[in-house]
């Protein structure tokens, strides 16, 4: 086998796992289910209820979805913290080879901005008696 056919074997192994990772918490819990019952489940004192492990098994997947969302909500924050940086990226709007210095759009935006002020200043005011 080459290189690539090792890697693509491995990113396949790789993805199945997540995929399988409930059958998986089934399958454990069939196979020791004995167990399960007498030593962890929390019913174990009240036999009456009937869980036979049942919540322990119910745990296991809770904890399982819970870690999924969290990973994916990690996911989203970091890919729209990632597009936000990229969108309101603060690159300099052009440069002067003459005088060799950038101009930031922050210098530009707040020249704009006391300009703006002044305009609006010679305009509303109050009257000159």
């Amino acid at each position: 086998m080459t290189h690539k056919n090792y890697i693509a074997l491995l990113l396949l192994t790789l993805i199945s796992v997540k995929t399988i990772l409930v059958p998986v918490v089934y399958l454990d819990f069939e196979l020791r289910k004995e167990f399960i019952i007498k030593n962890l489940c929390e019913n174990r004192f009240k036999p009456q209820l009937n869980c036979n492990g049942q919540c322990y098994l119910a745990k296991k997947l809770h904890k399982i979805a819970e870690d999924n969302a969290t990973k994916e909500t990690q996911k989203q924050s970091q890919s729209m913290k990632k597009i936000m940086e990229e969108v309101f990226e603060t690159t300099p709007l052009f440069s002067c080879d003459l005088m060799s210095k950038n101009f930031s759009t922050k210098s530009i935006y707040s020249y704009q901005l006391a300009h703006f002020q002044s305009f609006t200043f010679s305009i509303f005011h109050p009257p000159i008696v």
